[in-house]
């Protein structure tokens, strides 16, 4: 748990559409193996990879197409910020004492009908968003 929250706050300090994605795909990575180590459903976690993972890449290409060229930059201070933060995240989750039995109640049987439905909705978006970018196979940025 402590990696998701450090992966967390990463990317609240990411300034390149590039290094977000990263952060992205490795918040979703290591969220699809607690699932899956939590309740031994090898099936929803993969879906829910291929869904988010499915429908941040095309949002982050699109994002990408707009600044092609800009270098990623790291700011001493962010670093210094994220230095600080993993002592500080690992005595807040010995101080908390998680419950995942609390964490896994939202995928079971009373939610699987709203679980369903969050996963048609993503679904649904990344169809949007990847006809809208591809409408005249070009980004969707104005030319004044």
């Amino acid at each position: 748990m402590e990696m998701l929250t450090l992966l967390t706050v990463i990317t609240m300090f990411m300034s390149h559409p590039m290094m977000m994605l990263m952060s992205v795909m490795l918040l979703t990575f290591f969220l699809a193996l607690i699932f899956y180590k939590i309740t031994q459903i090898s099936l929803v976690s993969l879906m829910m990879i291929l869904l988010i993972l499915g429908g941040m890449l095309i949002i982050f290409m699109y994002m990408i197409s707009l600044c092609p060229n800009k270098k990623i930059i790291f700011k001493k201070i962010s670093l210094l910020i994220i230095i600080f933060m993993i002592p500080t995240i690992s005595m807040f989750h010995i101080l908390m004492k998680f419950e995942i039995s609390n964490f896994i109640k939202i995928y079971f049987f009373n939610f699987l009908n709203l679980l369903i439905l969050m996963m048609i909705y993503l679904l649904i978006t990344l169809l949007v968003v990847m006809k809208n970018s591809n409408f005249n196979n070009s980004p969707m940025k104005l030319f004044i």
